[in-house]
């Protein structure tokens, strides 16, 4: 009996080294594979021209049907200044226009089995390629010829690693100049440029050292809106990057802000802002906030409607609290209708993925230097 159990062990003993060699052998092999497999991508990265981080992670992409809509796909510029400015490193929640939802074989592009093929954005900081997003496009409005892009409601995978709405912020990637690159399927249809700014807070009681705020075209654009009420309405951006602007109270981040904003027409004084005296407005830390107002014309109560526009050269002078200078938008109406910005108007525009979209009620005006 004692001589069974030690042939049987030595059986054993036998069998698992020689497993044991095998398995080392395997796992050998396995990490010669592996090294020379990053071997191939660190070259591959290399010839392709500067340094790529996880350029190859990016899927090829649906092959869409671009001729379902006559129109350039572009972004809407409200939505942009928007979902890029409201929170500061967040990239989320834009408008597209004419995303076609038919690939080229006829097929339905279904929001959820196609995601990681849709919607995304590419991230450049410094013209160097960082990473892309993923989107749902489950929200299509307009007769399908507006398309947003939302955050996904559930995680989902991104070069192998799960990601979320923590993994949504360019700021892990620190201050710099981005380019967001908007895609739909295979084609990249639009370009958005910002500065990604990092503040820091020299005071050592301060209850916050550092924030991050972006810098680009807010304060450059403004624009007039006829609302459903047949209004005309007049907007703008304001944002401040105090870091203690109420010196009583630390907490208090918000800054109430004075502005007024006075309408010409052919250099006389034609409408002003509605109310009294100037506005007030409460600007959000490092945040971007859309400020509108009505106009009424001058010595007059009733507000003015976007059908009282009449032909002539108009000015919008837009006085704000704080700043040196009044920003200055003209803008002419020719026909009883605004022109629009070559930048906005797609008879002029010669890089559609530049294009001021704004759709048939925003008109853009640009600041005069």
């Amino acid at each position: 009996m004692k001589k069974n159990v030690l042939l049987l062990g030595l059986v054993l003993f036998s069998f698992g080294t020689t497993n044991a060699q095998l398995l080392n052998k395997l796992k050998k092999a396995k990490d010669q594979t592996s090294q020379a497999s990053e071997v191939v991508e660190k070259v591959s990265e290399t010839t392709k021209g500067g340094k790529k981080k996880k350029a190859g992670g990016f899927p090829t992409g649906l092959k869409l049907d671009w001729t379902m809509f006559k129109q350039t796909p572009a972004v809407t510029f409200n939505s942009l200044l928007y979902g890029t400015g409201s929170s500061p490193g967040l990239i989320n929640s834009y408008t597209a226009t004419f995303i076609p939802n038919k690939t080229v074989d006829g097929k339905t592009v279904h929001h959820f089995e196609n995601q990681s093929e849709y919607l995304r954005i590419k991230v450049f900081k410094d013209n160097q390629y960082m990473n892309y997003f993923e989107y749902s496009g489950d929200q299509v409005f307009d007769d399908g010829k507006k398309t947003k892009f939302n955050e996904p409601d559930s995680r989902y995978q991104r070069d192998g690693e799960w990601v979320g709405h923590s993994e949504s912020f360019i700021t892990q990637w620190g201050p710099g100049n981005y380019r967001l690159d908007f895609y739909a399927g295979d084609k990249m249809f639009y370009s958005f440029d910002f500065e990604l700014v990092k503040l820091t807070n020299t005071d050592p009681y301060a209850a916050m050292n550092e924030m991050y705020v972006v810098r680009g075209p807010w304060n450059n654009f403004a624009y007039l809106n006829h609302a459903d009420t047949g209004n005309l309405l007049f907007g703008f951006y304001m944002t401040h990057e105090e870091f203690m602007p109420n010196p009583s109270n630390s907490r208090k981040t918000t800054k109430s802000v004075k502005w007024s904003a006075n309408m010409y027409k052919d250099n006389k004084l034609f409408a002003q802002h509605y109310g009294s005296g100037p506005n007030s407005a409460q600007v959000e830390q490092a945040e971007w906030n859309e400020v509108q107002c009505a106009f009424k014309l001058v010595n007059k109560t009733s507000e003015f409607k976007y059908a009282d526009l009449t032909d002539g050269a108009y000015k919008v002078e837009l006085t704000i609290e704080g700043e040196s200078k009044p920003r200055i938008y003209n803008f002419i109406v020719k026909d009883k209708k605004i022109v629009q910005i070559p930048e906005q108007d797609r008879t002029k525009n010669t890089d559609p993925t530049r294009l001021i979209e704004g759709w048939n009620d925003y008109f853009w005006l640009k600041l005069e230097k």
